[in-house]
């Protein structure tokens, strides 16, 4: 079981080969079963069956989420939905998944950059310490 989002940045869960879209509330990992559409000119949200493909602003929610969601005062909630069945994987989910895959693994690593060259000129180099030696004493003699 492997876990991503979907192209459309929607949590879900691979299990044997089919995409699962997750409830979009916080923390659940639950499996959707409907999905909330708002319209905000009419002030009214509506919760159905699952879509087929993730929406744009539209929640997937879970049957504990579907059951216990609120709409602000003033708007209306209209449930299309009073029994949650998940609904059976879409062509669509796994076309997506198989698409994003194939594209992953087409994908071309960077380029690695090329290292900085750098020229040096023997002026750029520091001279070595001068050796010191022992001279001897131009006035002793070596007996």
């Amino acid at each position: 079981m492997g876990e991503g989002t979907h192209p459309t940045s929607v949590p879900c869960v691979l299990r044997l080969g089919v995409v699962v879209r997750q409830c979009s509330r916080t923390r659940c990992a639950q499996r959707a079963v409907v999905t909330m559409t708002y319209d905000y000119g009419e002030a009214t949200a509506v919760v159905g069956p699952l879509s087929p493909v993730a929406q744009k602003g539209a929640l997937d929610l879970c049957e504990d989420h579907a059951q216990s969601v609120t709409v602000p005062r003033g708007w209306t909630m209209v449930r299309l939905v009073t029994e949650y069945e998940p609904a059976p994987p879409s062509d669509n989910d796994l076309m997506a998944l198989a698409n994003a895959i194939k594209e992953a693994s087409r994908r071309r690593a960077p380029e690695p950059k090329p290292a900085e060259r750098q020229v040096r000129r023997r002026s750029d180099v520091p001279s070595p310490a001068p050796a010191l030696r022992a001279v001897p004493n131009p006035g002793e003699s070596d007996d």
